[in-house]
């Protein structure tokens, strides 16, 4: 059986999303279809993979899951203003 980070997930409940998605990432999507058939013996839909793997993302994500419980996100700014801030030596060589 081929390695698959996504356990199966093929017997759940569906609830309808509608969301615009670039040709390349949709041909990926049915690519990891195909991929998940091949790993499981069973069909899922384009939706089905987009679901699980978004579930998973937040699942991971430590400080949503804070905030979906209650507790208090980090104040230390977004994740992607740190990561493009310059550095005091990128501040000064300019």
């Amino acid at each position: 059986m081929p390695e698959i980070s996504l356990p199966p997930f093929h017997v759940t409940t569906r609830t309808k999303l509608v969301l615009e998605i670039s040709h390349d990432l949709a041909a990926d999507i049915a690519r990891y279809c195909a991929f998940y058939k091949q790993a499981y013996s069973a069909e899922v839909s384009e939706a089905e993979v987009v679901r699980e793997m978004a579930r998973r993302f937040m699942e991971a994500d430590r400080e949503f899951q804070a905030v979906k419980h209650g507790f208090k996100a980090r104040s230390n700014g977004s994740r992607r203003s740190r990561l493009s801030a310059p550095t005091p030596m990128e501040a000064s060589a300019t």
